[in-house]
């Protein structure tokens, strides 16, 4: 028997079963039942999880975080996590997973698509004062879009460089965001979970 851990935001919940099927019953796959959200909630999730299953031994770790940390949740307007603090966290992240196991697997963000430019303001602005603009979770998506690829890139030259493995959901999602992103502008649609899923199932086998 082998065993997978999969972590990560709203993106990995929503693959995360397809995977286990598709990798059969010779694989026990690990995963929160949260959301582990941004990176530095799942950096100190880790600790909870490993106690609450006992600590096993990981054959492969495969994990994705970076939409909620590209959030603009707050009333400045700026990305909830700057660059510099997600390089960083998941630099720690990797030294963690490197703790449990030998083969990782990182997942860039995925996109978002043009339901994103119809979205509206999270802030009411219930104070008037002209110092403070209307504030978009996801900004557009051209803005949203170039994020992603800003922090993917960075990431992943950083994760390379320890010898961790890049599975580019985003690149794959990007063939088609309207049919592979859902009405929501952000998570994938069925037929978008089923293309991460395989990919990601593939990418995890190969290791295994």
């Amino acid at each position: 028997m082998k065993n997978v851990l999969l972590i990560g935001d709203s993106v990995r919940l929503g693959y995360q079963s397809r995977v286990a099927e598709l990798l059969g019953e010779d694989v026990k796959v690990y995963a929160p039942e949260e959301n582990c959200r941004y990176t530095k909630y799942a950096l100190w999730g880790m600790y909870t999880y490993m106690e609450m299953w006992g600590h096993p031994k990981f054959d492969v770790i495969h994990w994705n975080t970076g939409a909620w940390d590209l959030h603009r949740c707050t009333a400045d307007g700026e990305i909830f996590t700057p660059l510099d603090e997600y390089l960083a966290v998941n630099r720690r992240l990797a030294i963690q997973m490197e703790s449990y196991c030998d083969k990782l697997i990182w997942a860039t963000i995925t996109p978002g698509n043009k339901k994103l430019d119809e979205q509206k303001a999270i802030n009411s602005l219930i104070n008037t004062n002209s110092e403070f603009t209307k504030v978009f979770l996801c900004d557009t998506m051209e803005k949203w879009n170039a994020d992603v690829m800003r922090y993917n890139e960075a990431n992943s030259e950083q994760l390379v460089a320890r010898g961790i493995k890049i599975n580019d959901l985003c690149s794959l999602m990007l063939r088609d965001t309207d049919r592979y992103i859902s009405e929501d502008g952000i998570h994938p649609s069925q037929e978008g979970y089923e293309l991460l899923a395989r990919q990601v199932a593939e990418q995890i086998g190969a290791l295994l």
